[in-house]
């Protein structure tokens, strides 16, 4: 007996297996592992034309949340709800990649805060997004 049986033996001792019986739960098992693998839902994916981006969007959630995506590849967004002007927003930099909107946004003393947002629909009007904790906000080109 090897230090590798050793283990499969205490089992087969504890759970009162024979052979046979334990080649059969062993091999339901490794089944069942393959079988549960395959359980992620089909990932939908939206094509982006980042050219549609360009200009400035509102959101469509009560608020006055305004969103610039220039076509350098830069941007500002800001809150009127909270007085703040699009002189006076947050700037960022932005990149489409695949159909995840990547956002770089640059603070006060020069940290890099970034985020990520999925495309779930884009057309020449609106679009709308998914963060990482699966919230939605649809927003309306101005």
């Amino acid at each position: 007996m090897t230090v590798l049986d050793a283990p499969i033996v205490t089992f087969m001792l504890l759970t009162k297996m024979n052979k046979k019986q334990f080649l059969r739960f062993l091999l339901l098992f490794f089944v069942g592992s393959l079988g549960l693998t395959g359980c992620e839902p089909e990932k939908v994916s939206v094509d982006i034309d980042e050219g549609k981006l360009i200009g400035v969007w509102y959101a469509l959630d009560n608020t006055q949340e305004y969103w610039r995506f220039n076509i350098d590849y830069k941007g500002v967004t800001w809150d009127e709800s909270e007085d703040v002007q699009e002189s006076e927003g947050i700037k960022y930099n932005w990149a489409v990649v695949g159909d995840q909107l990547q956002l770089d946004f640059y603070g006060e003393m020069g940290q890099h805060v970034y985020y990520d947002y999925t495309f779930t629909a884009q057309n020449d009007t609106s679009f709308t997004w998914k963060d990482i904790y699966g919230n939605s906000r649809t927003f309306v080109k101005k």
